[in-house]
């Protein structure tokens, strides 16, 4: 059997159609992992990396006194499966494997997931024969020649992965841990610190300090207009910014007629194609789009692994000779873009524009399939264009402009007005995205005479550097050498994961910039970017070969010990730096009760927002559950109430903004409190005054203190308490009917949980109870599907006929015991007879008596008599010695009353046959047999 291993189970499937041409592929799921076998071949994809590196056993324990933070920078590591399935698979299938072929994405990130299938197939099969298949598309030529002339893996480009995984691994956790422990966070409020991401961030805080500490100064511009021909010009003065006020008025003042033309000068500019997309140049393009750098990279990693765009982590520029770009025109024609693929072969640019990084192991990014819209979806068909677009205009001609430069001279002080016209549009025809911008002047000469129009002084300021795009960060972390091509925009969408920075274009929140400045001051290495440059221009030598995985790990672990004697020293002042910062990051405003501050509290699955003043003051604004997203402070601020607002987010999820959180609190109560009868507009505005916003609040007050908080009489003043109390416990019946409901009808698009309650509550069904006895009609009209009303009404009935029996008094063990019997129900326990009852659950028939004494009585009806443990025993021997009556026999029997002699001779025969399906003839024969 011949085994390929891919990257990803899309690009195993695409590998496998392509190969096996004409033949048909048999695709077969095994333990939730596909493989596809055409002749004998099997290909199976991976899920990226299937295994993990980690620390050796022993350092899980953050507060270890043996395993500090700094002893992980010399801890062993081991390797550990992460996706034990597909690892189990693949090493089944390369035990019967006579050749594998390794076909994962090729770059240092793939050569390492690839080197990682190696070790599990050579773990199981030492002597199998493994080679490599390396292809830039996922195009049938593509594959059909990478499998036609494979080669061996580079392990030396696997190795610079592996020290990469390495160093990061040993960065990564060792820092974190010191600085989570120094400041005291934990759980899910760990303070993440990493090789590439600390400079990454430092960046962006130290952009955000600029424009903090940017002094504007003023300037001023000073322009006239004037016209030819009907056709309005404006002129600059040649001065360019007047720093100088009166030197500026002087001009102005200056500025008369006659306006003189002086000079005219006309030229032609070459715009340059441009050139070819590597990945930094993609991404900036896209943001242009509004992708940002990750969703861009994981609709380009789609669209490659489907056959449309080639291998999108690249830094080549330079279209290689091996490149058929002919062939790619050919693949574009017949399609949406004919017409623009028609004209490019028709004017082609002798040789394709080129950057200036040419590489060798990927070309740049351009198209390799047909597509159309309906087949990609909106996001994927703008990227896929794009693509497409850049790779047209690189064979496409320079555009043409025609410039004109006028000198005027308006008595002595000198104007200047710069034309541009598009004579030939060249590459701009087919590639949209850049703007171009005619300025047409009118035709002048030299000594025309213009009228001046209008002389305009505007006074203007400096403005601070602007924030960093993603693009833009992406950009100058490639120019300073942090990160990866492959890596640059991880880095950025874990810092926003990481709540470190945020918003678009990036700015700091508070604990990235408490995280920043404490490095900053202690240990500067960290967030200044030699350090991480250093590293991987090292880690790019090991990729030629010059210098090994081993030796770069140990210069990093050098380093790092360096880095620990600097936070080891100043371990307490880094801590309470971040920690005064970051108090600031839960802080939404002043208590409006008593002007402590109200902050951000996180208590397992709950939060709120509490008054620092409790427990004297007592003030606090509830939050929804962080299972709907965790809650953290934005900048904006309620003019009303002077609170930040609150946004809650969730990994995965689109962000929630709740607003104002006061102001959230008061709308989603006004509904609860409009549910107490006596409740009135004014009351609310009188409870609002109080800071009283909840029925929960005015439940638990003493009448006293409502009766001075809004100056109620002290009957109301009871009355509203009782009322709260009364819709707190409706309140409560509802949440449970809506957690009851959630749990069984799971939600889809049109059917939120919050639409289905509503249309139950307008049906009167409120409750658990009401649900039970609810007509399956009301279901349906509130959108739950047959089966789920079922289910939801059955569930309803067990759950409210369970809480019958408890609340009876049965206890929770027996209760077991009659529901396993099938004994479900408050009348089962009354109609059902003791001795049967006795028999299906094992309970002991005085215990059972008691029992059925106890839902008896709360029903008011009559309890049947006592049946004894000793006379159950002694009639059923006495049934049994009867011909014909054997166990089974008996326990139907016990179903109609009959446990004995005397009961069996004194059955209404015709009942007894009715209940028990037995014969009235064997009846009347075995009463018979007693007589």
């Amino acid at each position: 059997m011949h085994l390929i291993i891919a990257e990803k189970n899309i690009s195993a499937n695409r590998i496998a159609q392509i190969l096996a041409g004409n033949e048909k592929v048999k695709a077969v799921k095994e333990g939730n992992v596909y493989t596809y076998s055409f002749d004998t071949k099997t290909v199976v994809g991976l899920k990226g990396h299937v295994v993990e590196i980690d620390f050796e056993p022993g350092y899980t324990n953050w507060r270890s006194e043996v395993h500090t933070p700094r002893s992980l920078i010399d801890a062993g590591t081991v390797k550990k499966p992460t996706e034990k399935k597909i690892v189990n698979l693949i090493q089944k299938l390369a035990k019967k494997a006579d050749l594998v072929t390794i076909a994962t994405d090729y770059d240092t990130e793939g050569e390492l997931i690839g080197k990682e299938a190696y070790e599990l197939v050579r773990a199981v099969n030492p002597t199998v024969k493994i080679n490599r298949a390396r292809f830039s598309a996922i195009t049938p030529a593509e594959i059909r020649a990478a499998f036609e002339n494979p080669t061996d893996l580079d392990f030396a480009l696997a190795a610079a992965g592996e020290a990469r995984q390495t160093v990061d691994l040993m960065w990564g956790a060792s820092l974190t841990r010191f600085i989570s422990l120094a400041a005291r966070r934990g759980g899910k409020n760990i303070l993440s610190v990493g090789r590439v991401q600390s400079p990454t961030l430092a960046m962006i805080v130290d952009r955000e300090r600029e424009i903090e500490n940017f002094v504007p100064q003023t300037y001023w511009m000073l322009s006239l207009e004037t016209e030819k021909d009907g056709m309005q010009v404006e002129a600059r003065h040649t001065n360019g910014r007047f720093t100088d006020h009166d030197a500026a008025l002087a001009a102005k003042a200056g500025t008369k007629e006659p306006l003189v033309v002086t000079s005219v000068k006309e030229g032609q500019k070459n715009d340059r194609a441009p050139t070819p997309f590597d990945t930094t140049t993609f991404i900036v393009a896209a943001s242009r789009l509004g992708f940002s750098a990750a969703n861009a990279m994981r609709i380009a990693e789609d669209l490659y692994m489907n056959g449309y765009i080639s291998y999108p982590r690249t830094d080549n520029t330079v279209y290689p000779k091996s490149l058929n770009l002919d062939a790619i025109l050919n693949t574009l024609r017949g399609g949406v873009f004919d017409a623009d693929v028609a004209w490019v072969q028709q004017h082609r640019r002798p040789v394709p524009t080129r950057g200036k990084k040419e590489s060798t192991d990927h070309p740049p990014i351009h198209p390799t399939g047909a597509a159309t819209r309906e087949a990609l979806g909106q996001d994927q068909w703008k990227v896929y264009e794009l693509v497409v677009r850049r790779f047209l205009a690189t064979l496409s001609p320079d555009a043409q402009w025609v410039t004109t430069k006028c000198l005027f001279d308006a008595s002595g002080e000198p104007y200047t007005a710069t034309g541009g016209r598009l004579i030939s549009p060249g590459w701009r025809r087919i590639y949209p995205y850049s703007e171009a911008k005619e300025n047409i002047l009118p035709v002048l000469a030299e000594g025309d005479r213009l009228p001046i129009k209008k002389v305009n002084l505007e006074e203007k300021q400096t403005q601070p550097p602007a924030r960093y795009s993603q693009s833009r960060l992406i950009q100058v972390m490639e120019e300073l050498g942090l990160g990866t091509k492959s890596t640059r925009h991880e880095v950025i969408g874990k810092l926003i994961a990481r709540r470190y920075v945020e918003g678009n274009p990036l700015r700091p929140t508070l604990v990235g910039r408490a995280v920043t400045d404490a490095l900053d001051n202690h240990a500067e290495m960290i967030t200044e970017p030699e350090m991480t440059r250093t590293l991987e221009e090292h880690m790019q030598l090991i990729k030629q070969r010059e210098r090994t995985r081993d030796d770069v790990i140990a210069e990093s672990r050098k380093m790092l010990h360096k880095v620990f004697d600097k936070l080891e020293a100043h371990e307490e002042e880094i801590g309470s730096e971040i920690m005064e910062q970051t108090a600031e990051e839960h802080t939404v405003g002043l208590c409006p009760v008593c002007g402590h501050e109200l902050r951000i509290r996180h208590l397992g699955v709950s939060q709120f927002i509490g008054c620092t003043g409790y427990p004297e003051c007592r003030f606090n604004i509830s939050l929804p559950g962080s299972t709907w997203g965790r809650a953290i402070r934005l900048e904006d601020t309620c003019e009303k109430h002077g609170l930040a607002h609150v946004r809650l987010i969730q990994k995965g999820s689109r962000p929630w903004d709740l607003g104002c959180p006061l102001c959230s609190h008061i709308t989603s109560n006004l509904e609860a409190l409009r549910m107490m009868p006596s409740m009135t507009d004014d009351l609310i505005e009188r409870l609002h005054a109080r800071h009283i916003y909840t029925v929960s609040e005015i439940a638990g007050m003493r009448p006293k203190d409502l009766m001075e908080a809004i100056a109620v009489g002290e009957n109301e003043a009871d009355r509203l308490i009782e009322e709260a109390k009364d819709a707190l416990e409706i309140l409560r019946h509802r949440s449970e009917l809506r957690k009851f409901i959630r749990k069984i009808v799971p939600p889809r698009k049109g059917r939120s949980h919050a639409k289905i309650m509503q249309s139950l509550l307008e049906q009167g069904i409120g409750d658990i109870r009401a649900l039970s006895g609810a007509d399956p009609a009301a279901l349906k009209k509130a959108g739950i599907p047959e089966a789920a009303a079922t289910e939801l009404l059955e569930a309803a009935r067990g759950l409210c006929n369970e809480r019958a029996l408890r609340e009876a008094g049965i206890p929770a063990v027996s209760l077991k015991k009659y529901q396993a019997g099938g004994v479900a129900t408050p009348d089962d326990l009354c109609y059902l007879p003791i001795p049967y009852l006795a028999s299906k659950t094992g309970i002991n028939p005085e215990t059972v008596h008691k029992h059925v004494d106890m839902v008896c009585r709360r029903l008011g009806r009559p309890t049947p008599p006592k049946v004894t443990k000793a006379a159950l025993e002694r009639g059923r021997k006495e049934l049994l010695e009867i011909p014909g009556i054997g166990e089974a026999t008996v326990e139907k029997l016990y179903l109609a009353g009959i446990y004995d002699a005397a009961t069996l001779r004194e059955a209404d025969v015709d009942e007894a046959s009715s209940i028990t399906g037995i014969t009235k003839t064997r009846l009347h024969d075995y009463i018979g047999h007693l007589k």
